[in-house]
């Protein structure tokens, strides 16, 4: 999801749809708990946030469990329930679903700029994001590789669902030299 704000306030959400377009689903996500409707410090006039809001597995099971008692169907995955949910026409049930979001990328800081992504996550989570506590700034390729086997441990013991790992370069300057 790409989160939108102005003067520090949500303004728009849309899902990543094809790269260009997305879905709006401003009115879902401001029912989403950890999505700040309102950011804290000192937060650029203008900000666009990339995350990812999810259904953690615990509350995917407990929900599952409600709707097989009230007789509904149970949802496939917590991916696709996550999904849905964000594309429901009445946002009072999106509100009922136990979604959260993790923020993970600077789109548009407001002209504001910074040397490291380390820098930008700490920005991230002064201005009140929730952001997954497993990431970590690492060396060199071979901690980055060390930190990807952690991962492949803990991943059935984590409390969402992942792919893999992601591994993005600190320094901004270099990001934008690599392409």
């Amino acid at each position: 999801v790409e989160l939108v704000y102005k003067d520090g306030r949500l303004e728009r959400a849309a899902t990543r749809g094809d790269g260009f377009e997305g879905d709006d689903v401003t009115r879902n996500v401001r029912t989403v708990r950890s999505v700040p409707l309102e950011l804290h410090g000192d937060p650029p006039e203008f900000l666009a946030v990339r995350g990812e809001v999810l259904m953690p597995k615990n509350a995917f099971q407990a929900h599952n469990r409600e709707r097989i008692e009230r007789g509904d169907d149970p949802f496939a995955n917590p991916r696709n329930a996550a999904a849905g949910t964000l594309r429901q026409l009445d946002p009072s049930v999106t509100a009922e679903r136990p979604l959260t979001c993790f923020v993970f990328d600077i789109l548009d800081g407001g002209g504001r700029e910074f040397e490291t992504r380390l820098d930008e996550r700490r920005a991230i989570d002064r201005w009140g994001f929730r952001t997954d506590e497993h990431s970590r700034r690492v060396g060199d390729i071979d901690g980055a590789v060390a930190f990807r086997e952690e991962m492949l441990e803990l991943r059935d013991d984590l409390d969402y669902e992942i792919d893999g790992t992601v591994i993005k370069v600190d320094r901004t300057d270099a990001c934008e030299t690599l392409g």
